[in-house]
């Protein structure tokens, strides 16, 4: 568990408890790949932090291998903290003091986050959950969440009716902690908190800005040709899939960032999107051959300039290398297989 006050909460503080710590689950501690897709499953977690000692919910981490994945910000249209606040609010029977921290880990669009969710232990236990028109409560026992016995329950209503405190405290701007009193307990909130962590790349190790931004180029190419293909039902499709593209390049690089990418791995990179792009066209290529096409030519003209070739290079090599019966001076004139066949030619030279 972080211990720190959450707004002091940095992108190292995550790295030092996940890569140097590899602080499991615990009583106060649970890890989160992604972030809930069921509101009961959500309010049954916080309620049982609540009606406990409190403690924190990490999103964005795979706590199988301990990795760093990363979450978005919304939920659909709907930002996270609305989210949270609506649910709490239809299926829980009080108020829950809790605080987010929003720390950003890439610079792609949309940003990804790590999302630390800092749940303090209730004055007004039992918190009870609406559930399929059942009133439950639930308590976090080691890293599981159990339905609370009787005896629990009873122990949390004694602590309940210990003297009360008040506390009064005014606060103006944002970002502040603000305090009021309710029937003689303490009410806490907190606005949102985005971390500034900003990226830097160092240019003695890390590639240049327009190596970062070829990188970019592909990853967009890559969504473009599902989108085309129509894979994408919804913005929130895309969204998704834009989302798990780069999470798979920074998992396959073992970076944070691409613009955190060695220099060194350059290379291995492109090769890697490049592969990443024809098994997308056949897609395509099923839904809009003229749009497939269009994108093999560009794709071809586009490795050959980085390879500091003229375009003319493209004709010579499907004259030597396809078995052509005869010469050919446009791609056009190339049937869909040989085209496939030059682009994955091309595609490997270096």
């Amino acid at each position: 568990m972080l211990e720190k006050e959450i707004k002091e909460i940095t992108y190292q503080d995550i790295c030092e408890l996940v890569f140097v710590q590899k602080q499991r689950e615990s009583q106060t501690l649970d890890y989160k790949r992604d972030f809930y897709t069921h509101t009961k499953e959500f309010a049954k977690d916080v309620t049982a932090f609540a009606n406990k000692c409190g403690g924190q919910i990490i999103f964005g981490i795979d706590e199988k291998d301990m990795s760093i994945i990363g979450i978005h910000d919304t939920l659909g249209d709907q930002k996270i903290e609305d989210w949270m606040s609506n649910v709490i609010n239809d299926l829980v029977t009080d108020k829950i003091d809790y605080n987010l921290c929003f720390i950003p880990i890439s610079g792609e669009e949309p940003p990804l986050f790590i999302v630390v969710l800092n749940i303090l232990e209730s004055n007004n236990k039992p918190l009870y959950v609406h559930i399929d028109k059942k009133t439950l409560c639930y308590v976090r026992n080691g890293t599981s969440v159990f339905s609370a016995k009787p005896n629990e329950i009873k122990e949390m209503y004694s602590i309940k009716e210990q003297p009360e405190s008040s506390l009064k405290q005014n606060a103006k701007g944002n970002n502040i902690t603000q305090i009021g009193i309710n029937e003689g307990t303490v009410n806490i909130k907190t606005n949102k908190i985005k971390q500034e962590n900003k990226i830097s790349p160092n240019p003695e190790f890390h590639i240049s800005g327009k190596q970062a931004q070829l990188i970019k180029k592909h990853v967009d190419q890559i969504v473009e040709l599902n989108e085309k293909a129509g894979k994408f039902k919804t913005k929130e499709d895309k969204s998704f899939f834009y989302g798990k593209t780069w999470a798979s390049f920074r998992s396959k690089f073992s970076v944070t960032s691409y613009q955190l990418l060695p220099k060194e791995k350059f290379n291995e990179a492109i090769h890697w999107l490049n592969q990443q792009e024809a098994i997308q066209k056949p897609k395509l290529r099923r839904t809009n051959n003229d749009v497939w096409r269009k994108k093999n030519y560009s794709a071809i003209f586009s490795r050959l300039k980085q390879l500091g070739l003229e375009k003319e290079k493209a004709y010579e090599i499907a004259n030597k290398k396809l078995n052509l019966k005869k010469p050919i001076d446009s791609l056009k004139d190339l049937g869909e297989q040989n085209l496939e066949h030059l682009y994955q030619i091309i595609m490997r030279m270096k």
